[in-house]
């Protein structure tokens, strides 16, 4: 699971470079499908993790490719520069990642907490990044200029000007969802009313992809690309910018519910 090295270029995506301070954030969903906790230590600002740790459920607001910003209950309590580890889980899987809280405030109903990831080696922060990537996907789409180019159906767009579109047909106007085209990468996933599931692939030709992927004939998946494909596709779409017209976040998000 989480795996996306077959179908994503994790380190072209975020973009890992400049002022980290700048590295953008990514909102997450409510409907963010993974638990997350932070485990505090108690150390009262000490830099060592020595003293013993409690975890605490806690709620992501936004992610970045450098911390995260959470909600805890009142009665976790946590001072700056204090160490901490973020645990991200769902099933069998779970990523610890060691931090450092950057900033504690309490508020009416929950404590907001800023912390900053130290990442122990290049394999904690790729699988990270494997996981930033499609909140990153999700968040990005704005809306596009749509050709008009099936009859009968009106088409809506979406993109972040690179690697992901999203196109939607309508019977009219405003109307009835009758199909929609997640491109990600060089890869598809879509439906069409009438189909009983969903239909993935790849894109045939990668060099020509950026120029018209509409145009570019869909081969088979590996069993592995599938996989791959399918939890990108389970992760983005909770994470949909709010330019996705709602009734289209709620289509897509029944499909992964």
């Amino acid at each position: 699971m989480l795996s996306f090295k077959h179908i994503t270029d994790t380190d072209a995506a975020v973009g890992l470079s400049g002022d980290k301070r700048k590295w953008p954030r990514y909102g997450l969903s409510e409907n963010f499908p993974f638990k997350t906790k932070l485990t505090l230590f108690q150390n009262n600002g000490a830099k060592t993790a020595e003293a013993k740790g409690k975890d605490w459920s806690a709620t992501v607001v936004d992610l970045s490719a450098s911390g995260a910003n959470l909600k805890l209950s009142l009665a976790a309590v946590a001072f700056q520069r204090e160490v901490c580890r973020l645990k991200i889980s769902r099933g069998d899987y779970l990523i610890e990642i060691p931090a450092t809280v950057a900033h504690y405030r309490c508020g009416a109903q929950f404590s907001q907490c800023g912390i900053a990831f130290n990442f122990p080696n290049a394999e904690v922060q790729e699988a990270y990044l494997q996981l930033l990537e499609p909140i990153i996907i999700g968040n990005s789409l704005i809306p596009m200029q749509a050709e008009q180019d099936t009859p009968g159906r009106h088409k809506e767009q979406f993109g972040n000007g690179s690697s992901t579109s999203l196109s939607v047909w309508r019977d009219a106007p405003g109307g009835q969802i009758t199909g929609f085209d997640l491109r990600m990468h060089r890869f598809v996933v879509r439906w069409n009313e009438g189909a009983t599931e969903l239909d993935v692939a790849g894109l045939g030709d990668a060099d020509a992809a950026s120029e018209n992927p509409a145009a570019l004939p869909l081969v088979p998946l590996t069993e592995t690309q599938h996989e791959d494909l399918r939890w990108l596709f389970c992760l983005a779409v909770p994470n949909l910018s709010e330019s996705v017209p709602l009734d289209v976040r709620n289509f897509l998000a029944a499909l992964v519910a």
